[in-house]
């Protein structure tokens, strides 16, 4: 989560040089090359069954694929911290998702009150700045469409998700995934790639966002919702935007009033309490 919330500070410093389409693109291509030389060195197998390379092609289209469309675009129009709580919506619209493929998660009355907490304080961080919120609803839409594409995401891991390593997966996902924004790449943003000037500062934010991100969350998150459900492992997106918030503070000098601040103690209050279990009372056969 902490990798994966630094990647909306990242992708700042990336559009200095680059668009989105290259930015995805490249950090895919430097993703898959790290991912080659780590399975290649700890003699991990590449294998995919037949039957599951299906799988493979949903969980790429999904994500990276359209989650990361919807990502990028998205982040022009918003700030790091706006963006980051925007993308923690997805535990809170995971279980509805999976409650609509008839494939519902056990949750509990905690769970629940949990993840709505977390919803209430997402919308006092979007609405305590009213001015930003209308001046970037095209942001919002954009990265809700990345939302719903990574609850899309962890409904079709499941399929696969204990059956292989995780580094398996994710490199035969950002292989796929790279396929797929080839030909975006080729015909929106070649020229200007091409004549832009590399800004340091930019094609370093793309390497991290290639090594990091792309791939060690990735990697380490898939045993997760193999283990916990997409729902609860979802749940833990929640901190991604209170790590985002204090790096943007910290390196880019985003300004937080009151409201956005009690917001963020909602969010993080919510995901402690959608993570709670009860364990059912056993009652006592008297004489």
């Amino acid at each position: 989560m902490v990798f994966w919330a630094l990647s909306f500070v990242w992708y700042k410093d990336a559009f200095l040089s680059y668009g989105p389409v290259t930015i995805i693109l490249w950090r895919l291509v430097v993703s898959v090359g790290l991912l080659f030389f780590i399975i290649s060195v700890f003699k991990k197998s590449f294998a995919i069954q037949k039957v599951d390379r299906k799988f493979i092609v949903l969980i790429a289209f999904f994500e990276p694929f359209c989650y990361f469309l919807g990502e990028a675009y998205g982040m022009q129009y918003v700030s790091p911290t706006v963006g980051a709580i925007i993308i923690s919506t997805i535990p809170l619209l995971t279980p509805l998702g999976l409650f609509m493929l008839k494939m519902n998660e056990k949750l509990n009355f905690a769970n629940i009150s949990g993840m709505f907490l977390s919803f209430l304080g997402i919308i006092i961080v979007l609405t305590s700045d009213s001015a930003s919120f209308e001046s970037s609803i095209a942001g919002i839409v954009l990265l809700f469409i990345a939302v719903i594409s990574a609850i899309f995401f962890s409904i079709f891991l499941k399929k696969i998700g204990n059956k292989y390593n995780s580094l398996t997966i994710v490199f035969w996902q950002n292989v796929t995934a790279s396929v797929f924004f080839l030909p975006l790449f080729l015909s929106l943003e070649l020229n200007h790639f091409l004549n832009t000037e590399h800004i340091p500062t930019a094609y370093m934010a793309v390497i991290k966002l290639g090594v990091f991100p792309s791939t060690i969350s990735f990697a380490l998150f898939i045993p997760v919702v193999a283990k916990l459900g997409a729902a609860k492992a979802n749940a833990f997106a929640n901190l991604i935007p209170l790590i985002t918030a204090a790096f943007s503070f910290l390196y880019l000098g985003e300004q937080f009033n009151n409201f956005k601040i009690a917001g963020m103690i909602i969010v993080i209050a919510g995901l402690f309490i959608s993570q709670i279990k009860f364990k059912p009372k056993i009652m006592e056969k008297t004489a």
